[in-house]
């Protein structure tokens, strides 16, 4: 045998070795990578997150890095009067200009760990042989990945590291600057209007963003269709008519920018005025992805294949002061 060969197959042995691993936890020993690779489930992504998870298809995604995820969250305006800097902005000349600072806080927070895993057994797989197991496959990690993007969902709204730690913090933990009670009631137009104005002297010109139930949702379309602002049926030129509405969008009646409206099933009694990303780009909710939503294939003693549907991820309230949440809404 060549020498050439002898190193191959010391390779390949070496990455055998590798796929060795501790069933009660899954973690490999020795601690190296496995050769099981994630894939990517762009495609399926693409497919189901607009309808399944419009909150998570809402947010940018960054890439993450380490072991946890650290931001600095501004809490201060960022203009001169005595909210913000509180520091003149004009200067003599032959003078210096002013030297200012904003508020910041430095927040970190730990990549956490969302993921479902797809098992199918050996009776199954020779049941199947020579037929369509790799559709079933596919189509049991694709139900898996709603799964993981409905609980990414729900966490990024509800989420509670303190009562949960595998969790990560949602809106409603990290929005703590603009905290409005709803009274038991409903949200009108004009109630998100006065939201809108609340961001605006904190600095944010043009809320992206409002989430609400469909409860809430549905109260707000009702009152703007009743006040004339929403025309409930439509004729095409055959005469044919559609009846009803749907409400996608809604004025800021204080910078009249367009706030798009998201109904979640996961919002409860609560609500919230975002806003996502700012006109020049910038970021101000994101999440930071460690590893992006994947899949790979998990070692496993029993008589069967197993798929893992996992990421990474951590969401960042980098803008909290732009951030707006309202609880105590109406639920019926």
């Amino acid at each position: 045998m060549s020498e050439t060969a002898e190193e191959v197959v010391a390779q390949v042995e070496d990455e055998i070795k590798k796929t060795a691993v501790t069933q009660s936890t899954y973690t490999f020993d020795p601690p190296v990578r496995s050769i099981f690779s994630p894939e990517n489930l762009d495609p399926v992504i693409k497919v189901l997150v607009p309808t399944t998870a419009p909150i998570r298809a809402a947010l940018p995604r960054t890439q993450g890095l380490g072991q946890a995820a650290g931001w600095n969250k501004l809490t201060s305006r960022l203009d001169n009067t005595s909210s913000g800097t509180n520091t003149a902005v004009s200067f003599a000349d032959a003078s210096t200009a002013n030297a200012t600072t904003q508020t910041y806080v430095f927040v970190s927070a730990s990549y956490k760990n969302l993921g479902r895993d797809v098992e199918i057994g050996r009776q199954q797989i020779a049941a199947n042989r020579g037929g369509r197991l790799e559709d079933i496959r596919a189509k049991l990690e694709q139900v898996k990945t709603v799964e993981v993007m409905l609980g990414e969902e729900n966490l990024i709204l509800n989420g509670n590291a303190t009562t949960t730690s595998t969790d990560f913090d949602g809106l409603f933990v990290q929005i703590t600057s603009n905290v409005k009670n709803g009274g038991g009631g409903y949200v009108t137009a004009s109630g998100v209007g006065n939201y809108a104005q609340t961001l605006f002297e904190k600095g944010a010109e043009a809320p992206t963003h409002w989430i609400a139930s469909s409860v809430q949702n549905q109260a707000l379309s009702n009152a703007l269709a009743g006040t004339g602002s929403i025309q409930r049926i439509t004729m095409d030129d055959q005469g044919n008519a559609v009846g009803g509405q749907r409400l996608a969008r809604i004025v800021n009646p204080v910078t009249g920018n367009l706030i798009e409206v998201i109904t979640s099933r996961y919002a409860g009694g609560n609500a919230y005025l975002l806003t996502v990303r700012d006109a020049s780009g910038q970021n101000w909710v994101e999440m930071e992805d460690l590893e992006a939503l994947s899949i790979y294939d998990v070692p496993t003693s029993n008589h069967s294949i197993v798929s893992r549907v996992y990421e990474t991820t951590v969401l960042k309230t980098i803008g909290e002061v732009f951030q707006l949440s309202v609880g105590n809404l109406s639920m019926a």
